[in-house]
């Protein structure tokens, strides 16, 4: 038997690669007609929130009824990744050639150990058990 702790490893792995299928394909689709950081900026609501249902229903089986902590938290959390994310998209754009998509593909990635250890710790921690 895996691991619980694998498991959500993976899950989290594979909802971060959806998502960074959908954000890269809306950067791409945007990117035809409104440019690299319009684009970047417009497609980035509708990833964080399958992210979010995602990650709160399947990786991290959140059952809290918190919802509004939850939701602040976790908007927080986006606020900080997303700091990171756009600077790791805007150093990509400006020192190489990398098309918008790839650069935002890239700056995707870099974001995801943050936002783990955030989801897992913080945000979608399971409630204690009552005693």
């Amino acid at each position: 038997m895996i691991h619980p702790s694998i498991s959500r490893i993976v899950r989290f792995c594979i909802v971060g690669i959806l998502v960074m299928i959908v954000f890269a394909g809306l950067n791409w689709l945007f990117g035809k007609w409104l440019g690299k950081d319009l684009s970047f900026i417009l497609a980035y609501p509708p990833a964080l929130a399958l992210h979010f249902l995602l990650n709160k229903t399947w990786t991290f089986d959140s059952t809290r009824t918190d919802a509004k902590r939850q939701l602040s938290e976790y908007l927080i959390m986006v606020l900080v990744t997303f700091a990171v994310q756009a600077a790791v998209f805007k150093a990509l754009t400006a020192t190489t050639n990398l098309p918008g998509w790839e650069a935002a593909l890239a700056a995707n990635a870099a974001q995801m150990i943050i936002t783990f250890l955030a989801m897992q710790y913080r945000v979608f921690k399971h409630a204690p058990e009552p005693k």
